[in-house]
């Protein structure tokens, strides 16, 4: 048996550190949430970090990457990491029906 885990690079974490970056320069929010486990985001959110409180949820199972990781008292503080649960997720999920639209059987 044979485990593969096929990871594309889309540009997705480029795009996320690049907006936040431009929000949190420009004063359009007073702290920010990331959603993610990227060790590519790592410097971005170190440098968020100075500037505004920062919270990062891991969605991934298991441990979150360690360069995402610091102190809830670096740069301005006030700083929270969660790591999102089975639970949580499901918790978050819309009904099978939405208006016409409904889940594929199977889900």
């Amino acid at each position: 048996m044979a485990s593969i885990a096929r990871r594309e690079e889309k540009g997705s974490d480029v795009n996320v550190a690049s907006h936040v970056l431009i929000d949190v320069l420009e004063g359009h929010v007073d702290a920010a949430i990331v959603v993610s486990n990227d060790s590519d985001l790592a410097f971005p959110l170190q440098y968020i970090r100075g500037r505004v409180p920062m919270g990062l949820v891991n969605p991934t199972p298991g441990y979150p990457a360690g360069a995402l990781n610091g102190d809830a008292s670096d740069g301005v503080g006030g700083h929270w990491w969660h790591q999102l649960s089975d639970v949580e997720v499901k918790a978050a999920q819309l009904p099978a029906t939405v208006g016409r639209l409904t889940i594929p059987s199977g889900w």
